[in-house]
Parts: structure tokens; C-alpha cells; sequence
């Protein structure tokens, strides 16, 4: 008997909302001191917050954590639709 197995809709699904997790994850990380800045009533131009911004440099990061996450639902899913 074949293990059930996820659709590609469904995997596409779990890769891009553990991604977009992540990267909402992070924006809020770099944008912690401007915001707070901010708040106390600091003026901060858009180019200064988007220079706060480290995306680059944190890319690899943030692939390998989407990657684990979603690796992890994956296989949880597919566990629950063995079991059914």
C-alpha cells in the first residue's frame, strides 16, 4: 500500500507561509529600534527605515529556518494522512 502524500498545491502552500513567517519574523527583529525611535516621537524618513532593514546578509538564515519549517509540517501532514 502507498504512503498518502501531499499535493503540490498544498507543499507550495506550507513553503510560502512558513517563508513569509520568517521574513515577517525578521522585518519585525530590524525594525525594532527605528519603531521604537519612532514611537518617542522621532522623525525617521522611509530610506532610513528600509536601511535598518538586513535582509541581505540574514538571507541564508531565513532560508534554512523556512526550509526546517516547512520540512517539519510536511511531515507532520503526511503522518496525520497515514493515520486516516
Amino acid at each position: 500500500m502507498a504512503a498518502p502524500a501531499l499535493s503540490p498545491k498544498e507543499k507550495t502552500k506550507i513553503y510560502l507561509t512558513s517563508f513569509l513567517l520568517v521574513l515577517v519574523i525578521y522585518m519585525v527583529i530590524d525594525l525594532y529600534v527605528p519603531i521604537k525611535k519612532m514611537i518617542a516621537g522621532h522623525d525617521f524618513a522611509f530610506s532610513e527605515l528600509i536601511a535598518h532593514l538586513q535582509l541581505p546578509k540574514k538571507a541564508p538564515f531565513i532560508v534554512l529556518i523556512t526550509w526546517l519549517m516547512s520540512m517539519s509540517r510536511i511531515e507532520k501532514k503526511t503522518k496525520a494522512l497515514a493515520a486516516h
